[in-house]
């Protein structure tokens, strides 16, 4: 019994090599992902700005088309209900008034830190 697993093989004869499906980006995929982590990283600059600091963010389901270019997560200090409302409102103006989050519109969740949440 050993702790390393067993060499893979890719079939009975190893006569036909496993290879992954999806092959070679585009080039407009690879643009459409740059764009995105841009906005995402503007979209952090303004949440910074207006919450005073994000412990964590995370950016998933980018896609190309849609209304929405992917889902960021942020989590962002919390002290009370009112003023995460009028600091929430406030990024959301902000975020609607930058030029490059009009272009990549980004579909965002605004969350206490994981420390301060309540279980």
């Amino acid at each position: 019994m050993g702790f390393l697993p067993a060499r893979p093989t890719s079939g009975p004869d190893d006569q036909n090599p496993i290879e992954l499906s999806g092959g070679e980006r585009s080039v407009d995929e690879d643009r459409e992902e740059r764009s995105v982590e841009a906005a995402s990283e503007r979209a952090r600059e303004i949440a910074r700005h207006v919450f005073g600091t994000v412990s964590n963010t995370s950016l998933t389901g980018v896609g190309i088309g849609g209304p929405f270019r992917g889902l960021l997560r942020l989590d962002v200090p919390f002290t009370g209900l009112d003023l995460h409302r009028e600091r929430e409102a406030r990024f959301l103006a902000a975020v609607g008034a930058d030029d490059l989050l009009a272009r990549v519109p980004l579909l965002f969740v605004v969350g206490p830190e994981p420390s301060e949440a309540v279980p």
